[in-house]
C-alpha cells in the first residue's frame, strides 16, 4: 500500500537555496550594515577555534574586498544570485556567513 503524504508534513518539503542566496544577495545590497554583521560572524566562528576554518578566510576575503571595491562587491553580489559554478562554490556555500540579523532564514517550499 502506498504510503500517504501529508502537506502539513515539514518533511515533504525542501527549501530552495536559490531563492534563499537571492534574498542574501538583496539585503547586502540594500543594507551595508548586512556585510559587516556577516564579517562579525566569521571573527567570532574564528575565534572559537573552527576546526576548518578555510571556508570561513574566504568568505572573509570576499567579504573586505568587497566592501573596499565596487567591482569586487559585484562580482561576489552576481555570484550569490547565480547556482553555484562548481563544487568549490557549492561547498563555500555551505559555511554560510549570512545568518542571524538582517539575513532571511531558510524557508520551506513545495
Amino acid at each position: 500500500m502506498p504510503a500517504v503524504m501529508n502537506a502539513s508534513d515539514f518533511h515533504c518539503f525542501r527549501s530552495d537555496p536559490l531563492v534563499r542566496w537571492r534574498r542574501i544577495a538583496a539585503v547586502l545590497e540594500a543594507q551595508p550594515e548586512a556585510w559587516e554583521w556577516a564579517r562579525a560572524n566569521i571573527e567570532r566562528w574564528l575565534s572559537q577555534g573552527r576546526l576548518h576554518p578555510a571556508p570561513l578566510l574566504e568568505w572573509q576575503q570576499w567579504l573586505q574586498q568587497g566592501c573596499q571595491e565596487p567591482a569586487k562587491r559585484e562580482a561576489l553580489l552576481e555570484a550569490l544570485r547565480h547556482p553555484p559554478t562548481d563544487a568549490h562554490q557549492d561547498q563555500l556555500r555551505s559555511c554560510s556567513p549570512f545568518v542571524g540579523g538582517p539575513f532571511p532564514k531558510p524557508a520551506l517550499s513545495a
